[in-house]
């Protein structure tokens, strides 16, 4: 897992000196937050070996003009639980109004079900209490912050989770937010620093940044510059998330003097350029242009030393291609290294990443992968089918109540989407899932109920539902015997559903 750059950037100035420029970054009214962790106590959790780069961040944040007495810096053992919840309530309540907050975490990201926490340096593997839950940011900062820009940076596993903090800052009369994200919120993320190095280049006002060459550097385009780093070094997919009324016209800051944009090449390639490029022993990898002369082309190969950059013609060259799979598909997906399996696509990304539902699991591990970990089904293979199928079959759309398939369990639950064949239900409990429609079964209504009929029911008044048969009917509900051999008891209507 990846460490999680969660950066509470909230960027805020009232404007620039004309008003048909868009607003911009004020460096000087700028507080930060950066908790930065590299190894535990816990032998859980994997320490991170390459060089840090969150010293880095930190310098060029002070360079772009934050004030030395406006950041604080939590390094390794300083960023316990107790320390990160402390100091950004603390860093929160000096932030005035109209302030920018950046709060940098760096370290580990766990997820389990729908939530995410920060593994502090004192985190008990296995103990969410030990953690910094990301549900816990908008409590703090909308009780105790009156800034006005608000930005979420995470550099890690599932760092996507804070989208939905985003996402409840929306529409809030005051502050405008947004989040910059390593991975998506099901995806764990890469061990090296790639993302941050693409937020210093950023901050830094690199010119390669500046995607229109108009001389500033816009939170569209940084989150641009960082979609296609970590796209095509990495392999993941990531994207900011921002509330309506943010912008992506946003100024970060102007393009450096000493750091130009390239020059635009004439209906050619242009330097910053991701493509195929073959080297001298005709193997072709996935290259960035560093320069063009012409007809050569100047490559770096990704992922080898730079020594062996070298000049090549315009045969050498070729877009990146990768296979097209259509959503709906019934495939099998690399889980883990060489463990293949039965999956359906549900969403695509172009013909870079597909978001995909592992059959007969609850969902936990749905996750966007790339076309290189997805082969086709084998002829004939199929989902293990359900012990349990409908006695009368029936389609489930949004709303409707039904017996839900968990592993080997059956669950009371709701229908909350249906996309691509895939139905996403949230259970009794409050847990959620994504599930084919062989893994449904539609809860009855009353007078579709006969005696005689067998059914899943639930049990005791819990949301786990057991095959009976029922013996009577009531105004209420049904009687049923359990076939367990338990005794029989009533089960309300709304919790029955007919089975073969």
């Amino acid at each position: 897992m990846r460490h999680l750059l969660l950066t509470c950037l909230a960027l805020a100035l009232p404007g620039l000196a004309r008003a048909e420029e868009a607003a911009a970054w004020d460096p000087s009214r700028t507080h930060v937050l950066v908790a930065s962790i590299i190894e535990w106590p816990d032998a859980g959790l994997a320490p991170f070996k390459d060089p840090r780069r969150d010293e880095g961040l930190v310098a060029q944040f002070r360079a772009a003009g934050v004030p030395a007495g406006q950041i604080v810096f939590l390094k390794d053992r300083e960023a316990t639980l107790a320390a990160i919840r402390r100091e950004l309530k603390a860093v929160a309540a000096r932030a005035g109004e109209g302030s920018t907050l950046i709060f940098y975490f760096q370290g580990h990201g766990l997820r389990h079900k729908e939530r995410t926490w920060l593994a502090c340096y004192d985190v008990k593997v296995g103990d969410p209490a030990t953690a910094f839950e990301v549900a816990e940011i908008f409590p703090i900062l909308d009780g105790g912050w009156k800034g006005e820009r608000l930005v979420l940076i995470g550099d890690c596993c599932h760092s996507g989770a804070l989208g939905a903090v985003v996402d409840r800052f929306d529409g809030h009369p005051r502050v405008r937010a947004a989040a910059f994200t390593s991975a998506t919120a099901s995806n764990t993320s890469t061990v090296r620093w790639t993302f941050t190095e693409a937020l210093i280049t950023a901050l830094a006002g690199d010119g390669r940044v500046d995607g229109d060459r108009d001389g500033v550097i816009t939170f569209g385009e940084v989150d641009a510059f960082v979609r296609s780093e970590m796209k095509y070094r990495e392999g993941q997919l990531t994207r900011a998330r921002l509330s309506e009324r943010f912008g992506e016209a946003f100024i970060l800051r102007r393009v450096a003097a000493d750091r130009p944009a390239p020059a635009r090449v004439a209906g050619g390639r242009q330097v910053g350029d991701f493509l195929e490029a073959m080297d001298r022993e005709g193997k072709w990898y996935v290259a960035e242009v560093l320069a063009v002369d012409g007809e050569k082309v100047r490559v770096h190969y990704l992922g080898w030393d730079a020594k062996w950059d070298e000049w090549v013609t315009a045969e050498k060259l070729r877009p990146i291609v990768r296979a097209k799979h259509a959503v709906g598909t019934l495939c099998e997906v690399e889980w883990k290294k060489d463990r293949w399996f039965l999956a359906r696509i549900m969403k695509a990304e172009g013909d870079w990443f597909y978001y995909v539902h592992y059959e007969g699991e609850e969902g936990d591990d749905d996750e966007w992968v790339m076309a290189d970990r997805i082969r086709p089904a084998p002829a004939g293979k199929k989902p293990v089918p359900p012990e349990f199928v409908a006695r009368a079959p029936r389609a489930s759309g949004k709303g409707d109540a039904v017996a839900a398939r968990w592993r080997r369990e059956w669950h009371l639950a709701e229908v909350t989407a249906v996309d691509a064949g895939v139905h996403s239900v949230r259970y009794a409990d409050g847990d959620t899932g994504a599930l084919s429609a062989v893994d449904l079964i539609p809860v009855d209504e009353a007078g579709e109920i006969r005696v005689g009929d067998r059914v899943l029911a639930c049990w005791g008044g819990k949301t786990r539902m057991y095959p009976a048969v029922v013996e009577g009917k009531t105004a209420g509900g049904c009687r049923v015997k359990w076939e367990d051999g338990t005794p029989a008891t009533e089960v309300p209507f709304g919790q029955i559903a007919r089975i073969r």
